[in-house]
């Protein structure tokens, strides 16, 4: 037995080394100059700890507006995409209306439409209202999620239906039963959706670069493909780039450590399974 579980401590140690690795070497190529980083990319540790970069970066990306406009992105999609997805779930889990079943499986089908389709008409549509470089186009477009609706209608049909029974004999209608019965015990299906959908919209490039041109507007991820990116060609930063990366994971990287045991009990209790 004790060799057994030296062999499997063993193993998980070689895994936590290869899957660290990466991070370490973005991180401690982060800390070089930027000559040292194209030289001797190989090289583990810096010569010389190179803490100017990030203040530099800080400086060069213009690192706080960036923030507040990645924050206000994706703040407003995810807590938007949980209003509407717990309404649409709730509605297709518990109110029976005609073709409910049929709404729902179209619905789903819609997971296999890869989001990129649509940026064409949606930059046409959108630049017919007037919305390029503004909020709205980074925010609106995203609200609808088909893969939310689906957590959170499988999560509302595990709730027993005394509860919902007791509220309705208590006078309670639809919206009175959802936002004081259901609503509050869907913690998990909230935990789940707002994870992936904070993760997701951090981090995502495509939409800023499609909808966004002006600089005021850029997001963090915007400004590490743009801005220090420029002249790249000629002479690549990899060392700000690195200290780019470093920067824009710190919030992702602590809401995950912080939200791991909600993460991981919504996907046990939300139905993802299967």
């Amino acid at each position: 037995m004790g060799n057994r579980n030296l062999l499997r401590h063993g193993i998980l140690v070689i895994f936590l080394v290869l899957f660290l690795f990466p991070v370490m070497w973005v991180v401690l190529t982060s800390l070089k100059t930027n000559q040292e980083a194209l030289t001797n990319p190989t090289q583990l540790l810096p010569a010389s700890l190179q803490w100017q970069n990030y203040p530099d970066v800080i400086t060069k990306l213009n690192f706080w507006r960036e923030l507040a406009n990645t924050l206000i992105m994706t703040i407003s999609v995810t807590v938007g995409q949980i209003v509407l997805a717990a309404l649409a779930g709730y509605a297709f889990a518990r109110l029976p209306f005609k073709g409910r079943d049929l709404l729902f499986v179209v619905v789903l089908a819609t997971l296999i439409i890869p989001f990129e389709i649509l940026f064409v008409p949606l930059f046409l549509m959108l630049s017919k209202w007037n919305w390029l470089n503004t909020f709205q186009a980074l925010i609106i477009p995203s609200l609808a999620s088909p893969f939310a609706i689906f957590v959170f209608r499988q999560f509302f049909i595990t709730l027993p239906r005394e509860l919902e029974e007791a509220a309705t004999i208590d006078g309670a209608g639809y919206y009175r039963t959802f936002f004081s019965v259901a609503l509050p015990l869907a913690g998990p299906a909230i935990a789940t959706v707002f994870i992936l959908t904070f993760m997701g919209e951090w981090s995502n490039l495509l939409k800023p670069l499609v909808f966004n041109t002006s600089a005021d507007m850029y997001t963090l991820q915007q400004g590490l493909a743009v801005t220090l990116n420029r002249g790249a060609n000629l002479n690549p930063d990899i060392a700000f780039q690195m200290t780019g990366v470093v920067l824009t994971c710190i919030v992702p990287v602590a809401m995950f450590i912080i939200g791991q045991r909600w993460f991981v009990k919504s996907i046990a209790t939300s139905g993802i399974k299967g």
